[in-house]
């Protein structure tokens, strides 16, 4: 009898730990904006959506397993895009200096960004950028550091309809 009820307590403390490291990765935002919107929210961006900051899920294709694998393993899986008006930013937040220099590439042309770091991310900020640019899949360039020490190209498709509102200069976070 005295070893089950340890066996499940065990267990119990076990199923604790687990649920308490599930959670510390997880941010909760509260209020609202100046829209009555909910940060923490989903809410959809769309080209007529108020201004704001969104978390937007993004999903990484590239030619090959590999380079897909390799580039989800430098970058968190979400992008922060910030509307203002009819322009938008967005943000790429990199893990790893082992693929860096990020660049977009639009109509054959290469876009750099403004860099910064903060924590243990470098974040790629890109300006002026259009709805339609951020609705349809984007091309990026990268440079590969370690090992190929070359360019390599992937695309990006945001998953809008899943952005998460955050409360304006919110940092990335890895989780």
């Amino acid at each position: 009898m005295k070893k089950k009820v340890l066996t499940a307590l065990i267990a119990l403390a076990a199923l604790a730990a687990v649920l308490a490291a599930c959670g510390d990765g997880e941010e909760s935002f509260s209020g609202t904006d100046e829209h009555g919107r909910e940060y923490g929210a989903v809410c959809a961006l769309e080209a007529d959506s108020p201004d704001g900051w969104f978390r937007v899920p993004a999903a990484s294709h590239s030619e090959s397993a590999m380079g897909k694998m390799m580039v989800d393993a430098t970058r968190l899986d979400y992008l922060t895009v910030i509307k203002t008006g009819e322009e938008y930013s967005l943000i790429y937040h990199a893990t790893s200096t082992d693929m860096n220099n990020v660049r977009l590439v639009f109509d054959g042309e290469e876009m750099a960004a403004q860099t910064e770091k903060s924590d243990s991310l470098e974040n790629y900020r890109f300006d002026k950028l259009t709805y339609e640019q951020l609705s349809g899949e984007i091309a990026v360039r990268v440079y590969v550091a370690t090992m190929m020490k070359r360019d390599t190209n992937f695309t990006l498709t945001l998953d809008l309809a899943q952005a998460v509102l955050v409360p304006e200069g919110t940092p990335a976070k890895e989780v």
